[in-house]
């Protein structure tokens, strides 16, 4: 396995206080795999994310325990320059406004060429790196600067940059939120076929469902810090396992079915600091009862690979409360 995170827990400062946002978080990341990470804003996976190489600011929280192992080495305690030989280079991030990750005042091949191990003769690379993510019109325009180009084109020399290290994990935090559908789906092809092409492991974390099932072999729901549903994609979305899945399954509008009401999920996600007793989920439920209440449920295999937090499942589903899709 090429990325082990073990219990892992994050703490914030808020107030003049530490709150935890990361509240045990266990996911398992092998080479040639994309693993969706899905969840609201200020659920955690962006934190989650960051912290693979420590890239939590101190002014801002720290990781309070648990084990980050990547090619079994525990990131959590190597040294700084340990690290340095690690962020951008084994592992590279891709996050969502293109336009505010490239700096403005350098060019594209500037910013490529210092992201390539080898500096000397970098023409060939950074031309063979601008052809894999598309961007074959600016090769040898060693003066197209960030403004010139279009917001999907921006975010192609993003990925340009992340890959010319040929790393062997690729973090992507909402890497298609600022663009339109159609270059959404140029994005999300590209990265298909780049992880094929290199046997890339991929962490794709996102809001947004459907985007996530195009890229996805595996899939994590987080709520409220804590990872509650996690399996293959075919069988969260055929056979979703928490009642949080199945609302924001739920409510993905359907052109088959124009007809049918929204669905949107009932109140809003708890703050950290003011977490319910028993499942985080619980008041927003539609199946909940009083149990639920009683202890927070561990996160358990329901069906061959798929783990959920809800103590209820097996019964909703054999009393066809809840039906398969």
């Amino acid at each position: 396995m090429l990325l082990q995170i073990k219990n892992l827990k994050i703490n914030y400062k808020s107030d003049n206080r530490m709150v935890e946002v990361v509240r045990g978080v266990d996911l398992d990341i092998d080479r040639g795999e994309c693993v969706g990470l899905i969840g609201e804003s200020g659920c955690g996976k962006t934190t989650a994310g960051l912290s693979i190489t420590k890239l939590i600011p101190e002014r801002k929280g720290n990781i309070s325990s648990g084990e980050i192992l990547f090619a079994s080495n525990d990131i959590l305690k190597l040294n700084p320059e340990e690290l340095r030989n690690i962020r951008g280079k084994k592992i590279s991030y891709v996050f969502q406004e293109p336009f505010s990750s490239l700096n403005p005042v350098f060019t594209i091949y500037e910013q490529i060429r210092e992201s390539l191990e080898e500096k000397d003769n970098p023409g060939r690379r950074i031309a063979e790196i601008l052809k894999s993510v598309g961007l074959e019109k600016i090769i040898g325009r060693k003066n197209a600067y960030p403004h010139e180009l279009s917001g999907g084109m921006q975010q192609r020399a993003m990925i340009g940059m992340a890959i010319a290290s040929r790393p062997d994990l690729l973090v992507l935090d909402e890497p298609t939120t600022a663009l339109d559908v159609t270059v959404q789906r140029q994005i999300l092809d590209l990265i298909m076929e780049l992880k094929n092409k290199m046997n890339l492991a991929i962490l794709f974390i996102s809001h947004d469902l459907r985007i996530v099932f195009n890229i996805a072999d595996k899939i994590a729901i987080m709520y409220a810090g804590k990872i509650i549903e996690f399996g293959p994609k075919e069988k969260i979305v055929s056979s979703p396992a928490h009642p949080y899945t199945i609302g924001l399954i739920d409510s993905i509008p359907s052109l088959e079915h124009r007809k049918k009401p929204f669905n949107a999920i009932s109140g809003k996600a708890p703050l950290f600091s003011e977490l319910p007793q028993g499942c985080k989920f619980y008041p927003r439920c539609r199946f909940r009862i009083d149990k639920c209440t009683e202890k927070e449920p561990e996160l358990r295999d329901v069906s061959g690979g798929q783990a959920s937090r809800c103590i209820r499942i097996e019964e909703l589903k054999s009393n066809g409360t809840i039906k398969n899709r």
